[in-house]
């Protein structure tokens, strides 16, 4: 999946993605694949849909609301920020559309959001269950980081 850069923020401007916030999710130490199903499931099939799309699962984790989005996009920025896309692009320029997975939460770091990005719709389209999995992988570093950020400050 490829999409102009101004598309894609017209696309942004105008609301026009495929968007979805589960329910909450308590969370005591990790998160599963099984936990996370029906996240993956609802981010692919708008992807399938051939849609820019954001999925959003909140979790609540040692008493701290998480919010953990999947997003699809140009860079690793979240749609709340597609006006700075310029900064990085020419307009007419087009690119592939990437997955990205948005961690929200006070903790996790001090602007209290994390992103990284997980390759290409593309390639998450052929191979989603491997990524699928690296995606868990990287959402439990996150909360392992927030426990670990969480502490510190207690300790102080």
């Amino acid at each position: 999946m490829k999409i102009k850069v101004e598309t894609f923020v017209e696309k942004i401007e105008n609301s026009d993605f495929r968007t979805a916030a589960l329910e909450t999710l308590t969370i005591k130490k990790a998160v599963s694949m099984q936990v996370l199903n029906h996240l993956f499931e609802q981010f692919r099939q708008f992807l399938e849909q051939n849609k820019l799309a954001r999925v959003s699962q909140p979790l609540l984790f040692e008493d701290e609301e998480v919010i953990v989005s999947l997003e699809s996009g140009i860079i690793n920025l979240p749609f709340a920020n597609s006006n700075r896309v310029d900064n990085f692009f020419e307009n007419d320029e087009e690119t592939a559309v990437i997955v990205n997975l948005i961690v929200e939460a006070a903790d996790v770091n001090a602007s209290g959001l994390r992103i990284d990005s997980f390759g290409t719709v593309a390639d998450y389209l052929t191979a989603f269950e491997q990524i699928d999995q690296a995606l868990v992988h990287g959402i439990n570093e996150q909360l392992n980081l927030i426990a670990e950020n969480r502490k510190g400050k207690s300790e102080d």
